[in-house]
């Protein structure tokens, strides 16, 4: 058995400041109990780890990167306090060697990942892939993914994602009008009843549902295909009532990816900076530069602004950066820190709300019903800071402890 205590922390369950200086009981790798006072008796073989001027929060949770085949993306992840990660686009033999990764060790972040998302040929994010790589082997890999207009139906599509390991379907609806890059515009998509026949599928089979769009009009269509989630916020425009309305009415959460989004309109360089500096040289230089893709119309404060909106409506933000190993201006782990930032000091959102954004209300959206919160008989995945990050977000950086799975990581 394995055992240890924290003893007079503050506790963030994921909601709330539930306790000002609490203990929390771990076995496991299962959280075992919550004290509001120091407990009488322990288990023979716990260990006693102080948490005085600390605060517990579970594990943050990204839920959009691209890892790839690269196991050092959940180390990374881990290292800050990030305990899962939620991918977004993946070649099925790359899903099944992270997850394999991840149930094995205890030193990386909990993987899930949808595999293929929902392509077609030509489209998103071919076109873009064969810019940067043009290679045999990109080709290849491309020629592997999913045809929507090949497939007998799209429940086939749907089958074939969940047998290869999918936790989640992904719809991709890009038209790429609103980028300066070299493709053919308009990209090809899916039809929308293409769309709404995928998300009509994976709910028979109990999935959840999320879509890529960047636009207005891509992201009105994916709404109204009666998705789960979205991937990104609408830079193109100031947000409409026709926007929010069509987020309302099925209850949409929206992943907002604004570290990303800045990148591509090669925005908030002094805030990517100051975030830089946990890094290493390659690191900083790697994430103080930009994709620079979108036409000059485009901007973040664009997608500020619909989270203000949503927000005001009672719809949820769930925190996600679209971190991938070749995305300029984004790294695994520290551009979480920078994406619930943001939420704070450009969207409105309190400490609180952010630090939600990326616990509890991840869970709950994504039906990880097991993490998210510091509850007894959860997954004791956990993330100690110095300081309250409740009231100053900067102290999720300030890192003492991360725990997962049945290992304590300490920094001091």
């Amino acid at each position: 058995m394995s055992s240890f205590l924290i003893t007079e922390v503050r506790v963030f369950d994921g909601e709330n400041i539930s306790l000002p200086k609490g203990y929390v009981l771990v076995e496991d790798g299962l959280i075992k109990s919550v004290f509001e006072f120091e407990p009488s008796s322990l288990p023979d073989d716990c260990i006693t780890v102080s948490g005085v001027g600390c605060t517990l929060v579970p594990g943050l949770i990204d839920a959009h990167v691209h890892s790839s085949d690269e196991v050092q993306t959940l180390e990374d992840s881990l290292r800050l306090g990030v305990t899962t990660v939620l991918d977004m686009h993946s070649e099925p033999v790359y899903v099944a060697k992270l997850q394999q990764v991840a149930a094995q060790r205890d030193d990386v972040a909990d993987y899930r990942s949808c595999c293929h998302a929902a392509t077609v040929k030509g489209g998103w994010p071919a076109a873009m892939e064969t810019l940067d790589d043009k290679s045999a082997k990109a080709a290849e890999m491309i020629s592997t993914w999913p045809d929507l207009n090949a497939f007998a139906s799209p429940a086939q599509y749907v089958a074939a994602q969940k047998a290869q390991g999918a936790s989640y379907i992904k719809l991709m609806q890009e038209t790429g009008h609103i980028m300066s890059i070299p493709i053919d515009q308009p990209l090809p998509t899916p039809s929308p009843s293409i769309q709404q026949a995928i998300v009509d599928a994976a709910h028979e089979e109990g999935m959840l549902v999320v879509a890529h769009a960047l636009s207005f009009k891509d992201t009105l269509v994916v709404l109204n295909s009666g998705v789960d989630g979205l991937m990104h916020a609408c830079a193109e425009l100031p947000p409409s009532k026709e926007l929010v309305d069509a987020f309302q009415k099925t209850n949409v959460f929206l992943v907002p990816t604004l570290v990303t989004i800045a990148s591509l309109t090669v925005e908030e360089q002094e805030s990517r900076g100051k975030f830089a500096q946990r890094l290493e040289p390659a690191g900083k230089e790697f994430i103080c530069s930009c994709l620079d893709i979108m036409i000059s119309s485009i901007t973040v404060k664009n997608a500020y602004q619909q989270i203000r909106e949503l927000r005001a409506a009672g719809l949820d933000i769930v925190a996600g950066t679209d971190s991938a190993a070749p995305v300029k201006g984004v790294k695994f782990g520290i551009s979480l820190h920078h994406e619930m930032w943001l939420y704070v000091t450009r969207c409105g959102l309190s400490a609180v709300e952010a630090l939600r954004s990326a616990t509890s209300v991840s869970a709950k959206r994504f039906r990880l019903s097991d993490r998210g919160r510091i509850e007894a008989g959860l997954k004791a995945d956990l993330l100690c800071v110095r300081g309250d990050p409740t009231t100053s977000i900067e102290c999720t950086l300030d890192i003492v402890d991360v725990r997962n799975g049945t290992r304590l990581h300490r920094e001091d």
